[in-house]
């Protein structure tokens, strides 16, 4: 058994900026960044690292010093962790890059089978950066060390997690990841102990009951002051506690504040679904459960928000993106709509005799 702590570099000024730095900008650590290496540091302390293989980037490599220097133990370079080379974009921030390269930026951010491929002109796709990754990773395998921690990237990071089964779109500055090699596999060792934000019982049901059976550690938080008139409100909360307790999973209700809600999409009351309205209040859900997250121990978040056909998942994506990024929790995709989610969850609705809405919350369709 060998245990690998990856972990992701500090942050530098570039990063403040929102450059792609990929292989090209090399610079080193802002005082943001060093203090986030000190922070990791002191994380690790007590994980018996015996050694850490660092990417040769400036960033990631002074990230790795403060780490080892911290904990008494040697550093060494492997090229195999150096950052995805991100090709014409490198050096630009995304309000630079040309309408190619934000369809290419599109697509790249997908984290499914058929986005592995992508990437940007003279630059590496996921594929070839996931490739490489492992191969280090089976290079260290070789190595007469038990614990070993990697100062890598995000772009890395983010392959390696997701060929481990986690998707994850954020990986913030010192974001660092536990993944266990036993009995010829690598596993991420800790466990999801995550929220999901459920919007009604109808979109969740199939959800909940998929994830309670496969024994997930998570809760179901129900905060949608959306919902209007309140009597609507307390009859999908009440809908959706049912479900939590037929199959034994906690229930969370977060406060009503419908006037906070309206102050947000103010202006945007006659939007048409899927319009700007619905991108600010998704964000605001989102992001008031991610910082509910962050203050009680959960590691991630996850919606049902995009379950329904009448929403658009791309754009629930997108807002659960920002709130990511405003809040550093990171956001877990669930599978809500195909492999057979759908079936199951119109069974539900008919088996548990579910009160099925007609509209979303704050506006009935026409």
């Amino acid at each position: 058994m060998k245990h690998f702590y990856l972990f992701r570099h500090g942050e530098t000024h570039f990063n403040a900026l929102g450059r792609f730095q990929g292989q090209t900008l090399n610079a080193g650590l802002n005082e943001t960044g060093k203090k986030q290496a000190q922070n990791l540091a002191e994380h690790l302390q007590d994980k018996g690292i015996e050694l850490i293989v660092s990417s040769p980037l400036k960033r990631a490599l002074e990230t790795a010093q403060i780490v080892a220097e911290h904990l008494g133990v040697p550093v060494e370079i492997d090229e195999h962790f150096i950052e995805g080379n991100f090709g014409d974009v490198e050096g630009k921030t995304k309000e630079e890059i040309t309408e190619d390269e934000i369809a290419t930026f599109k697509e790249w951010i997908k984290l499914d089978e058929q986005f592995l491929d992508i990437h940007f002109k003279n630059g590496e796709s996921k594929r070839q950066i996931l490739n490489r990754a492992f191969t280090g990773l089976n290079k260290l395998l070789k190595l007469p060390y038990n614990v070993i921690g990697v100062a890598s990237h995000s772009a890395v990071l983010r392959v390696i997690l997701l060929h481990l089964g986690k998707k994850q779109h954020d990986i913030p500055n010192g974001a660092v990841f536990h993944v266990i090699y036993d009995n010829g596999k690598f596993y991420l060792a800790e466990p999801e102990k995550f929220l999901l934000l459920s919007c009604c019982a109808p979109c969740s049901c199939a959800v909940i009951k998929t994830l309670a059976e496969q024994k997930k550690d998570f809760a179901v938080v129900f905060y949608n002051p959306n919902i209007r008139p309140f009597k609507e409100y307390e009859k999908r909360r009440n809908e959706n506690r049912r479900v939590c307790e037929i199959y034994n999973v906690p229930f969370i209700e977060l406060e009503y504040d419908n006037e906070r809600w309206c102050n947000i999409i103010k202006g945007l009351e006659n939007e048409p679904e899927r319009g700007k309205r619905c991108s600010l209040c998704f964000e605001m859900r989102l992001k008031r459960v991610m910082e509910y997250a962050k203050q009680n121990g959960y590691t991630s978040v996850a919606s049902v928000l995009g379950v329904s056909r009448y929403k658009d998942l791309n754009q629930v994506n997108a807002a659960a993106d920002k709130a990511m990024r405003e809040t550093k929790c990171p956001y877990l995709e669930i599978e809500g709509r195909k492999n057979g989610m759908q079936e199951l969850r119109a069974a539900l609705i008919k088996e548990l005799n579910l009160y099925n809405q007609t509209y979303c919350g704050c506006k009935p369709r026409n």
